[in-house]
């Protein structure tokens, strides 16, 4: 009974262009995460999902980040493995980056209890994330435009659980920079499942 759900789970999924099962072992990789932009210079401004993944950092501050989740993890989840793909060129989205495209990828805890998905109210729970030591990533995009062929690239992993929350600036501790990809159901954010 437990694989058939799983696996009405994973199709289902798959037919919402949300999952797309890697093969006959018990994973399932999640893309086109939900994306919410905030904004450091409009710290109360709040606006509807965006489909790509927009950062940037300039003057030595954080300006634009992008809260990110996937929903639909099975709640018996082992292990959660963050990734970001890029298809090969002809079949690519907007890719582009300039200057530093280290990225820092803070899990959270998730959003806001009240009010909207803006900078001032996810701030405090970044804060606890950090206190509590949760999962920081470093996915690295620099250079990888100028490469034509698809490829994966892994951040690491995170804590699992049935949605998970991710908070993604341009990394702090090297220069400002700029990252701009389109996602699709093969550029983008993914999360690995198994």
């Amino acid at each position: 009974m437990h694989c058939f759900l799983q696996t009405a789970l994973v199709t289902c999924l798959a037919l919402a262009g949300e999952a797309r099962p890697l093969s006959r072992r018990d994973s399932t990789l999640i893309v086109e995460p939900t994306m919410y932009q905030i904004s450091s210079i409009s710290p109360f401004h709040s606006a509807p999902p965006v489909t790509q993944l927009e950062v940037l950092r300039s003057g030595g501050y954080s300006i634009l980040e992008n809260v990110v989740v996937f929903e639909g993890i099975p709640s018996d989840a082992k292990t959660c493995e963050l990734r970001w793909e890029q298809a090969a060129k002809a079949e690519r989205t907007e890719f582009a980056v300039a200057r530093n495209g280290l990225l820092a990828a803070q899990q959270i805890s998730g959003l806001p209890e009240e009010g909207d998905v803006n900078w001032e109210n996810i701030q405090p729970i970044v804060e606890r994330a950090v206190e509590q030591e949760m999962p920081l990533l470093h996915p690295e995009t620099t250079g990888w435009v100028a490469i034509e062929t698809p490829e994966v690239h892994i951040a690491g992993y995170v804590d699992c659980a049935e949605t998970i929350y991710i908070r993604l600036q341009v990394d702090d501790r090297d220069t400002d920079g700029v990252v701009y990809l389109g996602q699709d159901a093969h550029n983008g954010l993914t999360l690995q499942v198994r």
